[in-house]
């Protein structure tokens, strides 16, 4: 270890110099600049020698010469300092990943729904193959490869990058990058348009039961889950809501259910709008199955699974619904689309459009001719027929 008056006679170049310990051995080589109007002093970990000096000066260089350019990130270079808590531990390394974790613990905080925070970190896992790119290299040529080699729909993309660009923004502000590079970023420029409808207006999505399917369905269910479906669709609620249905939200003497509440990933919620928090008219049959499945527990819910609890949606479509529809013979579909075959049946026996929207908690039509619009069209033709029918006759 070399003795200060060995030490002195090495060159140093200006902001660089050497550390002793009280009894004048070198220690170690310190540089000095000026970061954001403040002086810092930083060791450096080279050998006290004059390799070790040159090494230090040329560090100290490209360290001003990044503040020069405001590239400069304190933690790329002193990663341990206390200085951090001054200037902040972003460095051009850090990746994507950390910066979403980030964002979903401060949508934690603000409070927000589960289901929503249930939601976003569906989308952070949808973004799995961005986790380990440096915030620093991402840049738009990234994202559209990651765009057109994704399999999910529009909205589900659109989703994702919203996040990634709401997450990003911290980037911005930890000046690991200038410019956020979803700023602008439109996803139907690099995406096929969806088409929803086909040459006939026929809604990909809806696929309704006919009555013999139906019949065939309940005819194949028993206990509460024949009470379910039967519920399901003869008033088209969702699985939420029917999940959610209290004892209290069942009136057998007018014959009518009352919907207020869902349940979500198992975390009761108000309806999504106003307009979802309806009455909506049951047959006798169905009450009569309700009347039943009520006397038969406790809870203060309306359906209650084995274990006395709330059902899971998830749960009863992979195991109770599929077994149902297999055991009937019929093509399978999602549950959802009891709610579907009760829209079209209204719209086939002519039902007014404002009717049939509150009772599925629509705020108007306008979702049922998006979805709809091949039903609507088609018992339009056939009340003209009917009318032109009428018309003949009288003449």
């Amino acid at each position: 270890m070399l003795m200060r008056e060995d030490a002195e006679n090495l060159v140093k170049a200006r902001g660089v110099s050497i550390r002793f310990d009280r009894n004048g051995r070198a220690t170690g080589i310190q540089i000095a600049f000026t970061y954001k109007g403040i002086q810092c002093r930083e060791a450096v970990g080279f050998e006290v020698s004059q390799a070790g000096l040159k090494a230090a000066a040329n560090k100290l260089g490209r360290i001003k010469e990044q503040i020069a350019q405001k590239t400069f990130f304190y933690a790329d270079f002193f990663p341990k300092s206390k200085k951090l808590s001054l200037f902040g531990g972003a460095t051009t390394e850090v990746k994507i990943k950390p910066y979403l974790d980030k964002y979903l613990d401060k949508v934690e905080r603000r409070g927000l729904s589960p289901a929503t925070i249930v939601g976003y970190k569906k989308d952070v896992t949808g973004l799995k193959t961005l986790w380990d790119i440096p915030v620093a290299e991402l840049d738009q040529l990234t994202i559209v490869n990651f765009v057109e080699q994704s399999s999910v729909s529009k909205k589900t993309l659109r989703n994702r990058l919203s996040l990634l660009k709401c997450a990003l923004d911290s980037a911005v502000i930890d000046k690991v990058i200038r410019i956020n590079p979803l700023l602008g970023f439109q996803v139907g420029l690099h995406v096929a348009n969806e088409r929803k409808l086909d040459a006939r207006k026929r809604h990909l999505d809806v696929a309704p039961f006919t009555a013999t399917e139906v019949e065939k369905i309940i005819n194949a269910a028993e206990g509460t889950e024949k009470a379910i479906i039967s519920l399901c669709n003869a008033t088209g609620i969702r699985s939420s809501e029917w999940i959610a249905l209290e004892k209290q939200d069942v009136c057998l003497e007018t014959l009518e259910i009352y919907i207020y509440e869902a349940i979500v990933h198992g975390h009761r919620k108000m309806t999504k709008t106003l307009a979802g928090q309806r009455v909506i008219p049951i047959p006798k049959e169905v009450a009569d199955l309700l009347r039943e499945e009520m006397n038969s527990h406790d809870s203060e819910y309306v359906f209650v699974n084995s274990q006395g609890n709330p059902w899971n949606a998830d749960s009863f479509r992979k195991h109770q619904w599929k077994s149902i529809v297999e055991k009937a013979g019929v093509r399978y579909r999602y549950p959802y689309q009891l709610r579907h075959t009760f829209a079209t049946r209204l719209i086939s026996e002519g039902r007014n459009l404002w009717s049939i929207a509150k009772l599925m908690g629509h705020k108007s039509p306008q979702l049922l001719n998006e979805h709809y619009g091949n039903y609507i069209e088609e018992y339009e033709r056939k009340a003209k027929l009917r009318e032109r029918i009428r018309d003949k006759h009288f003449d």
